[in-house]
């Protein structure tokens, strides 16, 4: 939905972006929250269909911002969080405290003081942080929710890793520090026992976007399930335990910047839920509880953000060297350093379009280069309409971890963003200004 409206269109929500850049200003992030809504719909519906009892817990790392963030919270998703700060912003955006799952490693006592204090559920990480819950909760009177984060052994998966093809997915998610070691594993399950004020209501595990192969994500969730099973035991009386598979799915665009290797069809979602919930059907088989009793999880992040937001540019000067090889450069108002890209592109994976001019003009080759002094070579020979001083371009998919990468190089305040959903435009985070870009600093 979003990639036509903005190629065919030039617009989103019915919304004209060239009018969005000129009443907000440029740089600008703009998310979609009908393709927000139509996103979750396409997830709940897919995995929601092949498993009765079925979460939707998307990261907030991937899109920090409270407003859309709000929105999925209106949309009866839980959250997936990572350290103090991004707890502090699932609770500004109204998400119920009893929804928040808080993961990560190295938890201080202020963070796991507030999350059980909230009743949130806290994904243990460590042999030293179970015994952390368990005293803290202790000390509060109270008992605390925790699941155990897994690192499955997928030995018998050869396939390599789309962020690092000369490395296998099984040595990377073994090397990669999230997870108990398998060995501490062990250590917890002969404390258990004494941990009293902790009580064990499921288990986690996060693969990350290694492959859009589904015999890769079947090997994944079979070993999740093999794991799990020999820490049943410790699941006492709960009536529906929980297993999180994590996130990592690709976008249906799948044109995300930290990835390397894109190739292959991207399959959809209901191609994902099935391949996915079959696996994981057998792989419980021999659980104590009835697969059905299970509740399962996911988290995605890119997969759900990527392709809802679009980036907007104005082209503030034009060069054009005629003598030799002609060579033009659009010189836009935004920079590298808010997209997340840097140095000299092989190929930006991201698109470009001119939203002020028609589409089917596009016949001019353009270097499209940010503001900074970095070589701020955004996109290369690209394919626009001849342009003018004040024309707007569209640059996306820009959805996920995108906005939130964003630095301040040369001392530029960072933009701001807005959503546009069900026909209305509004301001979800300011521009930053140069005082706030030094608010920080000290002179004695």
């Amino acid at each position: 939905m979003l990639l036509h409206e903005v190629e065919r269109e030039a617009s989103l929500g019915g919304v004209s972006l060239t009018q969005v850049a000129r009443e907000f200003g440029t740089p600008l992030f703009v998310f979609s929250g009908d393709a927000l809504r139509a996103r979750v719909d396409e997830f709940v519906t897919a995995f929601g269909s092949e498993w009765p009892h079925f979460e939707l817990m998307p990261s907030l790392k991937a899109c920090p911002i409270i407003g859309v963030r709000a929105l999925l919270t209106q949309l009866d998703c839980g959250c997936d969080v990572f350290g103090p700060g991004e707890l502090e912003g699932a609770l500004r955006a109204g998400v119920p405290p009893s929804r928040i799952s808080v993961n990560g490693s190295i938890k201080d006592q202020e963070i796991i003081r507030k999350a059980v204090g909230l009743g949130a559920r806290i994904v243990i990480d460590s042999p030293r942080e179970a015994s952390l819950v368990n005293r803290i909760a202790k000390d509060m009177s109270t008992v605390a929710r925790v699941m155990l984060r897994l690192k499955p052994d997928l030995a018998d998966v050869q396939a390599t890793s789309d962020f690092a093809p000369d490395l296998r997915i099984a040595d990377l998610t073994q090397r990669i520090k999230y997870g108990i070691p398998n060995s501490e594993l062990d250590d917890i399950a002969a404390l258990w026992s004494t941990l009293d004020a902790i009580q064990l209501v499921g288990f986690h595990s996060h693969m990350g976007r290694h492959s859009k192969d589904l015999a890769v994500w079947q090997g994944w969730v079979s070993a999740i399930a093999k794991k799990l099973l020999t820490l049943e035991p410790l699941l006492g009386d709960v009536e529906s335990p929980v297993v999180n598979i994590g996130g990592g799915f690709a976008s249906a665009l799948d044109a995300d910047l930290d990835v390397v290797n894109r190739s292959g069809q991207t399959p959809s979602l209901p191609e994902f839920a099935t391949a996915i919930c079959q696996s994981l059907r057998e792989g419980l088989s021999d659980s104590k509880y009835n697969w059905s009793d299970w509740t399962l999880e996911i988290e995605p992040g890119r997969g759900l953000h990527s392709d809802t937001g679009v980036h907007l540019t104005t082209v503030r000067n034009l060069k054009n060297e005629r003598s030799g090889t002609e060579q033009r450069w659009a010189e836009v108002d935004t920079s590298e350093v808010f997209l997340d890209l840097h140095g000299v592109p092989d190929e930006c994976p991201l698109h470009f379009r001119c939203v002020s001019k028609r589409a089917a003009d596009a016949t001019t080759h353009y270097d499209v280069v940010g503001l900074t002094c970095n070589a701020e070579m955004l996109s290369l020979d690209t394919a626009l309409p001849e342009l003018d001083i004040g024309d707007v371009l569209a640059i996306y998919p820009t959805g996920a971890y995108i906005e939130p990468m964003a630095a301040n190089f040369n001392a530029l305040p960072r933009p701001g963003s807005v959503m546009i959903d069900q026909g209305k435009v509004r301001l979800i985070k300011h521009h930053e200004t140069v005082d706030d870009v030094f608010a920080r600093d000290i002179i004695e």
